[in-house]
C-alpha cells in the first residue's frame, strides 16, 4: 500500500510497463549496434538489462544487486517486468530493485541505531555507577 503512494507521488504510474531481458556485454552490444555501443574498458559489476522502447529502439540500463535480492540469481536471457519513462526512455524502475535495497539500507540504518543506542546506554550506566 504504502510503495503505491510512493510510486504515485514518483510518477512511475505513468510510465510504461516493458519486459527487460538480463544480458551479457556481448549481447548487449550485438543488439545495440554502432550507435549505442559500449565502450571496451567499461567494467559491470551488475546485470544488464535490455529492453525495447515504443518506438521499438533497444534501452539498456545496469543494476547491482545483494545476495537477498529476488534478482540476484536472474540468468542471462531470463526476464523481469520494468516501467521506464516515456520522455527519456533510458530510465527504469523496477519494484522488486527498489524494495530489496530499501529493506537492505533499512536493515542497516536500524542495526547502527540499535547499536548506537546500547552504546550511550553503557556509557550511561558506567558513568551513573561511577556517580558523574
Amino acid at each position: 500500500m504504502l510503495i503505491e503512494i510512493w510510486e504515485r507521488l514518483r510518477g512511475y504510474d505513468k510510465w510504461v510497463p516493458a519486459e527487460a531481458y538480463v544480458c551479457s556485454v556481448t549481447e548487449i552490444r550485438k543488439k545495440l549496434g554502432k550507435r549505442y555501443q559500449i565502450p571496451a574498458d567499461i567494467q559491470f559489476s551488475g546485470q544488464l538489462l535490455l529492453w525495447f522502447d515504443d518506438y521499438e529502439l533497444p534501452r539498456f540500463g545496469t543494476f547491482v544487486t545483494h545476495e537477498t535480492s529476488p534478482l540476484y540469481q536472474l540468468l542471462e536471457g531470463e526476464s523481469i517486468v520494468i516501467l521506464y519513462n516515456p520522455a527519456k526512455p533510458d530510465q527504469y524502475y523496477c519494484r522488486p530493485h527498489f524494495l530489496s535495497w530499501g529493506a537492505t539500507i533499512t536493515k542497516a540504518v536500524l542495526g547502527v541505531a540499535i547499536f548506537g543506542g546500547f552504546l550511550v546506554w553503557r556509557i550511561w550506566m558506567i558513568l551513573k555507577h561511577r556517580g558523574l
